[in-house]
């Protein structure tokens, strides 16, 4: 195996637990603010420190996606490069739809969350299919020899 390919397997499960802690940070945004209602102390400095940590990971994971895309050249892996492309424009429309979602909120600001889980999907998938060894250009696993 390949050091990008390596790199490249360990790279993409650190970007999908990143997703996973990303997600975390949304719910905990949501309900810091929903507490800050109660209270009557909800304004745009309040808000953005509820969502801060959920803001700036966001913008990480994006460039941890542009450095996913990197590896993935080195791998020479047509199945990687789509993937990493994906994932790239997959954080692009994300990044889009945060921008935006304030506009419409029951569209482009539902949406958001929806894509987050299909990011999840997608590098999820991806770094399942990069230990298993089964992108192209990997040596199938191989199973067993069944005893008679």
């Amino acid at each position: 195996m390949s050091a990008f390919r390596s790199l490249y397997k360990y790279w993409v499960s650190i970007l999908t637990a990143a997703v996973v802690v990303q997600i975390f940070f949304a719910g905990a945004g949501a309900f810091d603010t929903a507490d800050k209602v109660d209270g009557g102390t909800v304004n745009e400095d309040s808000f953005e420190d509820s969502f801060g940590p959920h803001i700036g990971l966001g913008y990480l994971i994006f460039l941890g996606t542009l450095v996913l895309l990197l590896l993935s050249f080195g791998t020479r892996s047509r199945q990687r490069i789509l993937r990493a492309v994906a994932a790239v424009v997959l954080l692009i429309i994300q990044i889009l739809l945060a921008w935006t979602g304030a506009a419409i909120p029951f569209l482009l600001g539902g949406l958001h969350p929806v894509n987050a889980f299909i990011i999840l999907g997608l590098l999820g998938s991806t770094s399942y299919l990069a230990w298993k060894r089964r992108l192209d250009g990997d040596a199938p696993a191989e199973a067993a020899p069944v005893a008679a």
